[in-house]
């Protein structure tokens, strides 16, 4: 009975307001302390390693107390709501409902393969569409952190919390307390092993922007290809200190373009995982960026990649499908378990700045054309895809206005125009422009494999077009 009471108070935690909270479970531990649920939903506790007598557990209360003052509105981050004082400092979240560690879906997907199961944890849990999407809101939130002059400092998959349900994408930080100001010296050193920066790592800098964009690289590769970016089969095969060659940046990463002695014989093909867009800023990161930070991506370069990436994802939805995701190829077939999709599934379209001049002197040049292609892509299927006035995969998209959405349907395509903007459809074999006011269908009696030009904005004025044939 005395056991079980000194158990439970053990388990007791105050606040300095007098409150108390149970610690239930577990959920994550990093460099500083221990965050663990209570007895309260949706309530979490952050209790330092240290007792409060310690110098730097002081150092840290300092810190949480700074961190509580700092303007994180609009920003999915789970800062301090009070402060506990007893046994030890920490601190009070409170975290949305039915978020897990997004360590889970690693550890899920790999000891999944170590079993003998393939992929079949890496497809349960959402596939390469799930975790396409959680990247790019991580790193939205990191970019408009970074925007606000703050590094986050601790980044690791066990701080970062996702929907629990594969069907969203929700992502929030938790375990604030290393955000910094670029320039204040604080608690710039702590770092989970496996994901420190290698100047951090080396204790020769602090953090800042761009350490959070290694972290949030070394995530981003792990989540994907189910293999961290330094340990190839050197460093698995070799004693403790060739690991921490590694991750102190004094080894080659494992998809070295000219230097194969870390390579890994594990992991995921990157064509599978990896646009070739991706595969340039990993590079960047864990090449150049590796030696010289300022080299490393920002996370907004982050994020328009993994935007673009998810935009030309097909889905393997035939009867006998695995219902994963996979980067279109010319083949519409499924790396995954080899079915050939319905190349009716998905329209793709082709992006244009379609710009006319009145110069006839140019007009007049050998190969002149109105029409320039972008580069970028996009995929339509049964899944609804808003145009905007810019594309997606770059810097302005998540801010450029809405202009129209389209949907494949089974009888159709629906073009639904966005508060009747400037939308029109144009068949180049006939140059007659139609405009669309509401929602047009075309319908699938119409298909003879014709080129469709689709203008957002007005015709006679410099704008972007998307080509599709149907």
């Amino acid at each position: 009975m005395n056991d079980q009471a000194d158990s439970k108070q053990s388990r007791t935690v105050h606040d300095r307001q007098g409150a108390t909270y149970q610690l239930t479970e577990k959920l994550a531990e990093g460099g500083q302390g221990i965050v663990c649920k209570t007895e309260y939903p949706n309530v979490l506790v952050k209790i330092s390693h240290r007792p409060a007598r310690d110098p730097k557990a002081s150092e840290w209360y300092r810190q949480i107390q700074w961190v509580s003052r700092l303007d994180l509105d609009g920003l999915n981050i789970a800062r301090p709501q009070t402060l506990i004082v007893q046994p030890r400092p920490g601190y009070v979240m409170e975290l949305m409902d039915g978020l897990i560690p997004l360590q889970t879906l690693i550890d899920e997907s790999f000891e999944a393969m170590m079993e003998g199961a393939g992929l079949v944890g890496f497809i349960n849990s959402g596939g390469l569409s799930r975790r396409l999407r959680i990247l790019s809101s991580l790193a939205a939130t990191l970019a408009k952190l970074h925007g606000r002059g703050l590094a986050y400092g601790d980044l690791s998959p066990s701080n970062v919390f996702v929907s629990g349900s594969i069907e969203h994408s929700e992502v929030w930080l938790i375990d604030c307390d290393n955000l910094s100001l670029f320039s204040r010296d604080g608690l710039n050193n702590v770092y989970t092993p496996d994901y420190g920066a290698p100047e951090v790592v080396r204790g020769e800098q602090g953090i800042d922007s761009l350490t959070d964009s290694w972290s949030f690289a070394v995530i981003a590769f792990q989540l994907l290809t189910l293999q961290h970016p330094f340990k190839g089969d050197l460093v698995n095969e070799g004693e403790p200190e060739i690991e921490e060659l590694a991750l102190r940046g004094e080894l080659p990463w494992i998809d070295h373009p000219s230097d194969d002695s870390n390579q890994s014989s594990h992991g995921l093909p990157r064509e599978l995982m990896l646009t070739k867009r991706l595969q340039a800023l990993f590079e960047q990161c864990f090449s150049a960026g590796r030696d010289l930070k300022e080299n490393r991506p920002t996370m907004s370069d982050w994020r328009e990649a993994f935007d673009e990436a998810a935009m030309v994802l097909l889905y393997c939805e035939e009867e006998d499908g695995c219902q994963s995701s996979f980067y279109l190829n010319k083949e519409f077939q499924c790396p995954f378990c080899d079915r050939i999709q319905n190349k009716e599934s998905a329209l793709v379209l082709t992006h244009f700045l379609f710009s006319e001049t009145s110069d006839k002197e140019l007009r007049a040049v050998s190969g002149y054309s109105p029409w320039l292609r972008t580069g970028h892509i996009q995929l339509v299927s049964k899944h609804p895809v808003e145009l905007r006035n810019s594309p997606i995969g770059t810097a302005v998209y998540p801010e450029s206005d809405r202009i129209c959405e389209l949907r494949l349907g089974d009888d159709g395509l629906y073009i639904t125009s966005e508060n009747d903007r400037a939308v029109f459809i144009q068949r180049p074999s006939d140059d007659k422009l139609l405009p669309i006011k509401g929602t047009k269908r075309l319908g699938n009696a119409l298909k003879q494999n014709e080129l469709f030009m689709l203008h957002l904005g007005d015709p006679a004025e410099t704008h972007y077009c998307w080509r599709f044939r149907w």
